[in-house]
């Protein structure tokens, strides 16, 4: 395995080897924060092309990286799955016997359930143990060249544990969270599935449909022009990788579906006071939303501030 980067045993770390599968965006952030907090005696990463052997090395998102699959899980403590939703299965399938006995898995996948149901039972034939999380971190910009140490910092790191999953197992990844400064959410899987559908999923879909509407060749040159400040924060999200987006969409269906028919319901709701020129009606609903979203927006600020001053 390549290793050109040197990591000194320490007291406080405490994993002796973390394994990444995937180093993007999410894969590279932890893994930056993992060696920046000097919590691994080491940190591997799984790459699928040469030169991202060098690129992670350079990146400083890894002490080591190969295209090797069972080099890279072979030995760890811990293995993040860190590849898109859709490959995460076979990713597992490939590497279940390379687990060490007692092995803890976890990912970072924005959708749960199915990830549950069908990677549990898989893991446990391995005598490892997996339990989901998904951090609320990310960004439009995808790829280890956007990798940061801090993307975590103060981000709901939400972990979805069953019945079947050890006290001390859930523990652990709780605190793999609190270790690059994340804040962890206990949370069912499915619930999180219809919860995150309304506040990641479906934005993602109504962000790129109102960039691809408004923005047709039809509408002309001019009405990019008008496109201003209030379009470019509306639709950011838009610019994220569509295969990313494909894979989870698809993989989060009927909570998705679910909320596209709430959605509409609204979006007749507020047509209705417009046509019939309900004012009363449509300023009550823009001052209930801009109270929720002022709310909301104090406390998650809040929330960041005070994991930063820890």
């Amino acid at each position: 395995m390549t290793n050109t980067a040197n990591h000194p045993a320490s007291r406080t770390m405490e994993w002796n080897k973390v394994s990444l599968l995937g180093l993007g965006l999410l894969g590279g952030s932890l893994g930056k924060s993992l060696i920046a907090g000097n919590h691994a005696k080491r940190v591997a990463g799984f790459v699928r092309r040469n030169e991202r052997i060098h690129e992670a090395l350079h990146a400083g998102v890894a002490h080591e990286a190969s295209m090797n699959l069972e080099e890279v899980v072979r030995d760890a403590d811990l293995v993040v799955l860190c590849t898109p939703v859709l490959k995460m299965l076979p990713v597992t399938e490939a590497m279940q016997s390379y687990l060490k006995p007692g092995a803890l898995v976890t990912d970072v996948g924005s959708v749960k359930g199915p990830l549950v149901q069908l990677l549990e039972p898989l893991i446990a034939k391995a005598n490892a143990t997996y339990i989901g999380s998904h951090p609320m971190a990310g960004s439009e910009q995808q790829g280890l060249a956007h990798a940061r140490s801090d993307l975590f910092q103060g981000a709901t790191c939400v972990v979805t544990p069953t019945q079947n999953s050890p006290e001390k197992a859930i523990e652990k990844i709780q605190h793999l969270w609190r270790q690059v400064e994340g804040i962890p959410e206990l949370m069912d899987a499915k619930e999180h599935d219809i919860r995150v559908a309304r506040c990641s999923h479906l934005p993602h879909v109504t962000a790129t449909m109102l960039a691809d509407w408004i923005l047709a060749p039809e509408h002309g040159d001019q009405q990019a022009k008008l496109c201003s400040t209030g379009f470019k924060d509306t639709t950011r999200v838009a610019s994220g990788s569509p295969e990313m987006w494909c894979d989870i969409l698809a993989s989060n269906k009927i909570a998705l579906l679910n909320s596209l028919d709430s959605f509409e319901e609204q979006c007749q709701k507020v047509r209705k006071w417009i046509h019939e020129e309900d004012d009363a009606a449509l300023y009550q609903w823009l001052k209930e939303g801009k109270s929720k979203r002022d709310s909301w927006l104090k406390t998650f600020n809040k929330r960041r501030l005070d994991q930063d001053v820890k």
